[in-house]
């Protein structure tokens, strides 16, 4: 009688998603600025991203309120028609129309903040989301794609939003520039009177917390790819992205004066 053969066990590989421990929202939202790289392994998980975006705009909006009390709509108007050469140039009568143009405007847009940020995040998402899938074959989802963006975005957002409150409570108003509110940039140091507009907008590019985003945003994206991602790679190409639209805001600025 022959001994029957025991069955053969096969050895599971421990999965990557089921090893990260389940975070909470707020576990996801401190490690963005502790830990990023267990935020971003959530995300394979549970890609939400509707909290960073709540912040973001609840942030944007207080600070918005903030230059609304501290320094007022209309003092914006007037800096930037003072530093538009192109404004400067047209009649008195012609120049506080301009003005209260860009008062009224300013203030809309402001609030409105949210859905504009929501619009952006959206085409940068499918900017990325096209990008890493068909140069990397990345095989990253839209909804992984949208989170990756907004919690790359969420700390260099919250941090910008304090700091200019800061700097609007207790700064000049008629030097505030609702472009370049505090100095993360070097165009924030640059006289507005005689350097170019597309200067100053490619010089915001050189932003601290601007490239912090970038950053953190390449390292969801290399973190969540299926095939691998190397951390340079992928930092490099949402950097690549990041450049290339400050180049072209740039020269649609300069078109303004």
């Amino acid at each position: 009688m022959s001994t029957p053969t025991p069955p053969i066990v096969t050895a599971v590989e421990p999965n990557a998603e089921s090893a990260q421990p389940v975070l909470s929202e707020p576990a996801r939202i401190i490690n963005t600025f502790a830990a990023p790289s267990k935020t971003f392994l959530d995300i394979r998980r549970n890609a939400s991203w509707w909290v960073p975006w709540l912040l973001i705009s609840f942030f944007a909006i207080a600070f918005w309120v903030m230059v609304d009390k501290k320094v007022g709509f209309d003092q914006i108007a007037q800096n930037f028609v003072a530093n538009s050469r192109q404004f400067q140039a047209q009649p008195p009568e012609q120049q506080a129309r301009m003005a209260a143009n860009v008062a009224t405007f300013t203030k809309y847009s402001g609030y409105a903040g949210p859905i504009f940020t929501l619009f952006l995040a959206l085409i940068t998402a499918v900017v990325l989301w096209g990008t890493f899938n068909f140069l990397t074959a990345a095989e990253i989802s839209f909804g992984r794609s949208m989170a990756i963006v907004m919690y790359g975005w969420l700390p260099g957002s919250l941090v910008s939003s304090v700091l200019s409150i800061i700097a609007v409570s207790f700064g000049n108003p008629e030097g505030f520039r609702v472009e370049s509110p505090v100095g993360t940039n070097p165009a924030y140091f640059m006289d507005p009177h005689t350097t170019s507009r597309f200067l100053l907008v490619a010089l915001s590019s050189l932003d601290v917390l601007g490239l912090w985003m970038v950053a953190l945003v390449g390292i969801g994206f290399a973190l969540n790819a299926k095939k691998k991602l190397k951390m340079g790679t992928a930092i490099g190409t949402v950097a690549a992205w990041y450049f290339l639209a400050k180049l072209v805001g740039a020269a649609f600025s300069s078109m303004g004066g």
